[in-house]
């Protein structure tokens, strides 16, 4: 049988845009380029072509390890962080002039461009700093070589985040250890002249304020959660306003990249509103107070910018890939890089299930001609971050070939609220896996699926969650780890300084939760590991070490259950090969085929599994 999307489709696909910027050069964005393995690069649609500025560069930033805030527009001027060389460049009049030097010390991101004072604001990582690396908020100076890595501004906290600069007073964000942005986060203010004037605006601890943007006239807005969702705020200085609805208004910081939000025009604030995982365009009028909604029927919005009256976003669809977006004032649309509805594009329900702590939300995908077929949940990772309803070429993928996918938002995900966010605190790997199955529960009580062929997968984060539902419940019938965490201990030993202190809110403080790390990681319960498997890992992988990998593959063999083991040569943790990527989907496709009595698809070789009943 070979039917439904190939895999070279879902492998590959569009190429994939963000970030969008307006200057009086035209407008930005950054698009990742399919046919060359995902390479960044900067376009610009000047009113009639789009051209792309950077062809030798792959621009992103390494800054948090997730990097964002890549580049930046003002004027003529173009700044960016290119990967190949490590470098910062200056775009100006078609030269590309690097303002860094080649080293491995610093690492920037988060660029914002001061064309008055000759200037690059960046967030800088010192890597040589000790005993992590130290985050600081920098000046480059547009004119020079910076071999000093750039003139500090602010430094002291231990994360930064969206300096920007209006008349000589900047503002950023902030936070310290051990909280995660979204657990506590403020709001700062200075001015350039003299820092040491730095005043808190608003956040605290246990409110996340973030996202500082300049609006017309000076005032100057946030978002901060302290009325239990992320919010708008707007203030001259003397008067605040607020928009407070009950419902996220902002995303959570894993990347240095801008916020879903843009100044338009005198009064109007545009930004994204996220209703029951639904990410809407919005626009705030702080002097009325009045909202609209001009883009209806998106999935989410990835980023916003303006340009005079025009707004421009990056809109996601549930039937299409993503288009960028041209609103004018008398609501003429058009779509500069648009795109075109699937045929046969299935969109998600939403479904709501009532769980342990409270109500939790999934995004449920079928056929109408299927009838109970088999089941493939995903568990996303984080665990704080969220699954919208965007067009998603593998989740298309799996149900053109016969199966219904449930991606649930269980606790702690992102987008429904400060409360839904926190239930995960000191519950991770117990109410993520409750969720997971009431969700599945709720799906085959209602004869959308079939209870006895549920598989669950995810990777990292995802991949703990899976782990643990397999050694913990007898819910699933198979089970796929894409370099699952296996052992939580290893996320104190490898992660990275933007994540070292996450456990402590997920799990517990270490030494004193020791023995909660211990009791809440799969290997540690391998006994109980007895569902058929297919066990992907990068042989380079830091993160989750092969040995876990090995020792999972040794359980399932031990139980006699079903089990492939599928290693790659110089992946890490993370598949990003063309080839990696590749045989891990085939893998995927033929493994449950087979557990699941299914007919093979002849496009797909077929996988050796142990212990496969003949």
């Amino acid at each position: 049988m070979s039917t439904g999307i190939s895999i070279d489709a879902a492998l590959t696909g569009e190429d994939s845009l963000s970030q969008v910027r307006t200057s009086g050069q035209g407008v930005h964005w950054l698009a990742s380029i399919a046919e060359q393995n995902g390479r960044v690069t900067i376009r610009r649609w000047d009113g009639a072509d789009i051209v792309e500025l950077t062809p030798q560069a792959n621009v992103r930033s390494r800054v948090m390890e997730y990097g964002g805030g890549a580049y930046d527009v003002s004027g003529d001027l173009l700044a960016y962080c290119d990967d190949v060389t490590a470098r910062v460049f200056l775009l100006e009049h078609d030269n590309h002039t690097p303002l860094t030097p080649v080293q491995d010390r610093y690492r920037w991101g988060d660029l914002h461009l001061v064309p008055e004072l000759r200037i690059l604001v960046a967030v800088r990582e010192d890597h040589e700093a000790t005993p992590e690396a130290r985050t600081e908020v920098v000046a480059l100076s547009l004119d020079g070589d910076n071999v000093d890595g750039g003139r500090i501004i602010v430094t002291g906290a231990d994360f930064y985040a969206g300096p920007r600069v209006h008349e000589g007073r900047l503002a950023w964000f902030q936070w310290a250890h051990p909280n995660m942005s979204w657990d506590s986060a403020e709001v700062v203010l200075c001015t350039l002249e003299d820092p040491s004037d730095a005043r808190v605006v608003a956040g605290g601890q246990g409110i996340s304020a973030q996202h500082p943007l300049w609006c017309c006239h000076g005032q100057l807005a946030w978002s901060s959660d302290e009325t239990g969702f992320w919010n708008w705020y707007s203030t001259d200085g003397i008067n605040t306003v607020a928009w407070n609805v009950n419902h996220d208004c902002d995303i959570p910081t894993w990347v240095l990249d801008k916020a879903p939000v843009a100044a338009v025009g005198d009064d109007m604030l545009a930004t994204v509103e996220i209703v029951n995982g639904t990410g809407v365009l919005a626009l705030w009028q702080p002097s009325s107070g009045g909202v609209t909604y001009p883009l209806p029927g998106t999935s989410f919005i990835e980023s916003i910018a303006s340009l005079g009256d025009d707004i421009f976003v990056v809109a996601s669809w549930p039937n299409r890939a993503a288009s960028l977006v041209r609103l004018s004032p008398t609501g003429e649309r058009r779509e500069i890089v648009g795109s075109t509805p699937v045929d046969g594009a299935v969109a998600p329900t939403s479904r709501w299930t009532d769980s342990v702590a409270g109500p939790v939300q999934s995004w449920f995908y079928t056929r109408p001609d299927l009838r109970t077929p088999p089941l493939v949940v995903m568990t996303h990772g984080g665990p704080t971050s969220a699954r919208d309803a965007a067009y998603d070429r593998q989740i298309q993928f799996w149900v053109s070939r016969g199966f219904a996918v449930l991606d649930v938002n269980y606790s702690g995900s992102t987008g429904f609220g400060r409360a839904y966010r926190d239930r995960l605190k000191g519950q991770w790997g117990i109410l993520d896996v409750a969720d997971v199955v009431a969700a599945v529960q709720d799906v085959t009580n209602a004869g959308l699926a079939d209870p006895d062929r549920v598989a669950i997968t995810g990777g990292s984060a995802g991949g703990y969650t899976t782990l643990q539902a397999l050694v913990t419940t007898d819910v699933f019938a198979a089970g796929i780890s894409s370099y699952g965490i296996g052992d939580l201990r290893a996320l104190l030993q490898d992660t990275h300084k933007a994540e070292s202190r996450y456990p402590d809110s997920l799990i517990g403080p270490w030494p004193e939760a020791q023995q909660v790390y211990l009791d809440r990681s799969p290997v540690t319960q391998l006994e109980n590991l007895k569902t058929p498997m297919l066990i992907l890992q990068g042989l380079q992988d830091t993160v989750v070490p092969p040995n876990q990998a090995y020792a999972m593959a040794e359980a399932v063999r031990a139980a006699g259950k079903p089990l492939a083991l599928v290693t790659f040569e110089g992946e890490g943790h993370g598949f990003r090969g063309m080839d990696a990527r590749r045989s891990a989907l085939e893998s995927k496709v033929s493994f449950l085929q087979q557990v699941f009595g299914m007919e093979h698809s002849t496009d797909v070789p077929v996988l050796a599994i142990e212990n496969l009943p003949v």
